[in-house]
């Protein structure tokens, strides 16, 4: 079929052409390979590789994707608000009750002690 020439690298002489054909389980190709090789004579070979599973590649690393305003502008970040700017809802009920509680206790517990 083919013979090879010197300008175009392959010695001369007969050539055979060899066609892989790989297909998956389900008979899907996912793979030809074409190969020409020195022979003595002028044939071409097809071969059917079947195998039971294609062989898993390494999985891709993906980035966290960049978010943006409608602008184009990366978003401003917020920063953390302190226990006191969080909580000062619940602080100050609890400040109050503390400040108004009574607290007159302890006087009455020495007048009644000096009385006696």
């Amino acid at each position: 079929m083919l013979r090879g020439a010197n300008e175009q690298g392959i010695a001369k002489g007969p050539v055979t052409e060899e066609i892989t054909l790989y297909l998956s389980s389900d008979n899907t190709p996912y793979h030809i390979s074409y190969a020409l090789r020195p022979s003595i004579s002028e044939e071409t070979v097809v071969r059917v590789v079947t195998l039971e599973s294609i062989p898993n590649g390494p999985d891709p690393v993906l980035n966290d994707p960049i978010v943006v305003n409608p602008d184009g502008q990366p978003p401003v970040e917020e920063q953390e608000k302190t226990f006191l700017q969080k909580y000062w809802l619940y602080l100050l009920p609890i400040a109050i009750l503390l400040l108004t509680s009574g607290g007159g206790g302890e006087e009455q517990q020495q007048g009644g002690q000096q009385a006696q």
